[in-house]
């Protein structure tokens, strides 16, 4: 049976060697020891700013995980320098190895961190929050999550789309909600006279200022837009919600207009 003394010289036996330095196994059980110690301050520090920030009325909930998602990642940096510190491991040595990692981040992770900074960006600037409605890369839904990689829209037909987060710092972003004016909606008509269009305008209006989702400012207009063999028309109108209440609205006034056109003995042409 090994002595006390043996199994002293089997654990301070160098195993590995790591920046110049030769570690054992007693190295390698203390640093173990240490970075379990550092996991568990990070994971609970990073808890108590998160719970501390979720309590303000002026920081998001997610803007709260991720403030604290990198109070956990300063906590490890500062955790790992320590941690080799404490075993004379030089990282200078170790610069060949961290330049070859960030080439291999800079190529291979590129796009995740240029998504999770945009993030960031958005929560800081806040141009947007979720609930606003938002048309990005031709997509328009209610924002639902801002992720690290990724925020969420809920669109008008029912499908959930993942927008990574460079779209809404490199592209052209519209918050319908911020706005506050709507969204134009446009509904064409055409007649044979000039007589039947003016009896045709003056009807579209009636109809339009009567719908209960047309917002009255704006309020509807009707423009002329062709002469010819027929009198073209574009009744415009503004509705508050841009994901369901544009084809609804339409579908309504186009009705309504045929129906209303038909009993006053006005033809519609195409």
């Amino acid at each position: 049976m090994p002595t006390l003394g043996q199994w002293s010289q089997l654990f301070h036996k160098p195993l590995i060697t790591i920046g110049g330095v030769q570690l054992s196994l007693a190295n390698l059980l203390i640093a173990s020891l240490l970075l379990v110690v550092v996991g568990f301050v990070a994971r609970k520090i990073s808890g108590l700013v998160e719970k501390r920030l979720s309590r303000r009325t002026d920081t998001t909930e997610l803007g709260a995980k991720l403030i604290a998602r990198w109070v956990a990642v300063g906590i490890w940096v500062v955790g790992l320098v320590a941690v080799a510190d404490l075993l004379n491991v030089r990282l200078t040595s170790l610069s060949f190895f961290a330049g070859a990692l960030g080439i291999g981040i800079g190529f291979g992770l590129q796009t995740i961190v240029n998504n999770f900074i945009s993030g960031l960006l958005i929560l800081t600037e806040r141009t947007m929050k979720t609930g606003d409605i938002i048309s990005v890369g031709g997509e328009t839904g209610r924002l639902i999550h801002i992720g690290a990689r990724a925020s969420v829209l809920q669109t008008g037909k029912g499908s959930v789309i993942a927008v990574p987060n460079t779209q809404f710092i490199n592209g052209p972003v519209v918050n319908w909600t911020v706005s506050g004016q709507g969204v134009a909606v446009t509904i064409p008509f055409s007649v044979s006279t000039y007589e039947e269009g003016e009896r045709a305008e003056e009807c579209a209006l009636q109809l339009a200022r009567s719908h209960p989702l047309v917002l009255s400012d704006p309020g509807p207009k009707v423009y002329l837009t062709r002469i010819g063999d027929i009198l073209a028309y574009e009744l415009v109108v503004w509705v508050e919600d841009p994901i369901e209440k544009p084809r609804l609205v339409q579908n309504d006034i186009n009705r309504a207009l045929i129906q209303s056109l038909r009993e006053k003995g006005i033809l519609v042409r195409g």
